[in-house]
């Protein structure tokens, strides 16, 4: 049992009241408060949920030490009101070791609840149970037994307890060939210097990365790999995306809307004329800075992944041996056609997934009014923030755009191409509890995107469910 000091004692001399503070430090206070206006605080919608704060750019490691300091896990892990130690667990989880490591002093609540569909994990987790926790959960989210997310898992369960663990053959095979032919055009843009090439390439790349994220929020697999070749960090986009944006869509808790604020702010609040409306000029210049901004974030922030960050000159070092030229030539066309490759991979992966069906009027964004500001439970709210998209439901389509997006936020450890087998359950669920799984075509996703940035006023979503 890890034991907790009562108090930490410290020095006068390092109490941050008496260190003396340089004109530079203010200045650099009042610049950060212009360009990383992110909410402090609590949620304007959840009056007792108190968010992250920011000192600069917001990132993975920021984030979870931010929630160590707000939850009360006690150095350990916390889920509902209990303290649970896992650590000699670690190597032991089915799952891999970094969703343990990474998560050690947070309340992993709703990604224990969300990411075992079965109930064995559930029926195990007395044998680590510590205490009883000292503080009041600091999230809103309840998983009731009656509630609407625990009875849709118990259909799923059902429905889904015979399925084959891990990823499917169809999104093995179907990820491996779009390796293969993101390789295969990128050596070819290179030899001919084909533009067309070159942005077939660039559509390929963010397809594969787009369907390698259906890897690495399942079971450790080596194929998630597959989304490191886009410059981005499987283990940041474990914390960024997996923990953070699956679990909090469109809330300060959401890195994927606090990392790109304020250039892109879509939150309803007080915003500047500039933000509002002139970030619709230069939304597209945000996505090609996708995949380039996050290595430069990572290795001067954040630190690198090791041996993974050398997973993307994988293409580049394809494109050289299949080039025909000396190493210097070869090198240095290389370098050209993979960044051309790389930024429209990059444009095309942030078209698709920031129009997957989330930033939209119709969808509940932090500052909306619901029926109870203080509790609400996890599956209802993940309902309310999604606009689904019309055009995307087929299992491979899925793949490609980030499909069948609300089912895939409520079980994200089910292969996606099984997704698609669980509407009717889902469905008829929805209907129990008074919800409606709203859809949009694509343009209106994209029209509704441009739209919720401009959006100030509150919408009321109070009637949305009961």
């Amino acid at each position: 049992m890890l034991t907790i000091s009562p108090s930490v004692c410290v020095s006068p001399v390092m109490q941050p009241s008496l260190i003396k503070r340089s004109p530079f430090d203010t200045l650099q206070d009042i610049v950060n408060s212009i360009l990383f206006p992110f909410r402090k605080g609590r949620s304007e919608t959840f009056s007792k949920w108190k968010s992250p704060s920011w000192s600069t750019v917001p990132e993975s490691s920021s984030w979870l030490a931010s929630r160590r300091d707000l939850e009360g896990a006690e150095g350990l892990w916390r889920i509902e009101d209990g303290i649970y130690d896992l650590r000699d667990y670690l190597d032991k989880h089915p799952g891999g070791r970094d969703w343990i490591e990474l998560t050690q002093g947070t309340d992993i609540t709703e990604m224990f609840k969300s990411h075992h569909v079965s109930d064995a994990p559930r029926e195990m987790l007395n044998k680590f149970y510590v205490r009883d926790a000292k503080m009041t959960r600091n999230s809103p989210f309840t998983f009731h037994p009656d509630g609407f997310y625990e009875v849709l898992r118990t259909k799923i369960r059902d429905k889904t307890q015979h399925l084959r663990r891990g990823p499917s053959l169809k999104s093995r095979a179907f990820a491996d060939f779009l390796l293969t032919m993101t390789v295969i055009t990128s050596v070819a843009a290179m030899r001919t210097k084909n533009k067309l090439f070159a942005l077939t390439a660039g559509l390929l790349l963010a397809c594969t990365t787009i369907c390698a994220h259906n890897f690495f929020h399942q079971r450790d697999h080596w194929r998630r790999y597959y989304f490191q070749l886009s410059c981005m960090s499987v283990k940041d986009w474990r914390v960024s995306h997996a923990l953070s944006h699956h679990m909090f869509p469109n809330t300060p808790h959401d890195l994927e809307v606090a990392m790109f604020e304020p250039w892109l702010q879509w939150l309803p609040k007080k915003k500047m004329l500039f933000w509002r409306y002139v970030s619709w000029v230069y939304s597209p210049i945000v996505y090609i800075l996708i995949f380039p901004s996050s290595i430069l974030i990572r290795w001067g922030i954040s630190g690198n992944d090791g041996f993974p960050e050398l997973v993307p000159l994988l293409v580049p070092l394809a494109m050289m041996l299949g080039s025909g030229m000396c190493a210097t030539e070869a090198f240095m066309s290389a370098a050209f056609w993979w960044v051309v490759i790389l930024l429209i991979a990059s444009f095309t992966f942030g078209l698709v997934g920031l129009n997957a069906g989330h930033h939209h009027p119709g969808a509940f964004h932090d500052g909306d009014i619901v029926k109870d500001n203080e509790k609400m439970d996890w599956g209802v709210y993940q309902v309310l923030a999604v606009r689904e998209r019309q055009e995307v439901s087929d299992s491979i389509l899925g793949l490609l755009s980030f499909g069948d997006h609300c089912l895939h936020h409520l079980f994200p450890t089910l292969d996606h191409t099984t997704l698609s087998s669980l509407y009717p359950e889902f469905l008829q669920t929805c209907q129990e509890y008074g919800l409606e799984l709203r859809s949009c075509s694509l343009w209106e996703a994209v029209r509704g995107q441009f739209l919720q940035l401009s959006r100030v006023r509150k919408r009321d979503f109070s009637s949305k469910h009961r």
